[in-house]
């Protein structure tokens, strides 16, 4: 038996358009949330990229997810360089495998789920920059980032349970 991401009931070309779809979605998503974050304190995003993993990881499955959360974190490297490249990908894997662990483990609302993915995301990125920076002193801006966090985390799951049942309508996988 061999290793698949792709589910079994799609074709090829079917999943890799969907891939495709999402990952051009989380991308743009990501371009958006660059602007916005000009006017916010440094350091806090949106998260609105989120969006897309979660959907994957609901309505696809969870290597696809992964994979989405892996090809986010390489296009801000592409884009913004390598510390910020580390920075996405230490989030991304802390917030997805919070994702996948709340969808499995319980029936909690994807509000919730969000905002504790945006936590796990933060506490990811303070550990990357902790090991990047070589202090701990980042850890000191945990509080402002929490609270933002926790804010963004209640909007973009307020956003994915609006725009979910067209998401799920779409990927119809």
């Amino acid at each position: 038996m061999s290793f698949s991401i792709k589910p079994e009931k799609i074709s090829v070309s079917r999943y890799t358009a969907v891939m495709g779809m999402l990952f051009a979605v989380s991308a743009v998503l990501n371009a958006v949330e660059s602007m916005f974050s000009a006017f916010l304190p440094a350091g806090i995003r949106i998260g609105l990229s989120n969006i897309v993993i979660m959907a994957a990881v609901m309505c696809i499955n969870i290597p696809s997810a992964f994979l989405l959360t892996l090809l986010k974190a390489f296009f801000v490297f592409l884009t913004r360089g390598l510390t910020a490249g580390m920075m996405s990908f230490c989030g991304g894997a802390a917030a997805f495998a919070v994702t996948v662990l709340m969808f499995k483990k319980t029936d909690s609302s994807l509000v919730f789920i969000s905002v504790l993915s945006a936590l796990a995301h933060t506490c990811g990125q303070l550990a990357a920059a902790s090991v990047l920076m070589k202090t701990a002193t980042v850890f000191a801006y945990a509080p402002v980032l929490i609270i933002s966090s926790a804010a963004a985390g209640i909007c973009t799951g307020i956003v994915l349970r609006a725009v979910f049942p067209e998401i799920k309508r779409i990927l119809k996988t």
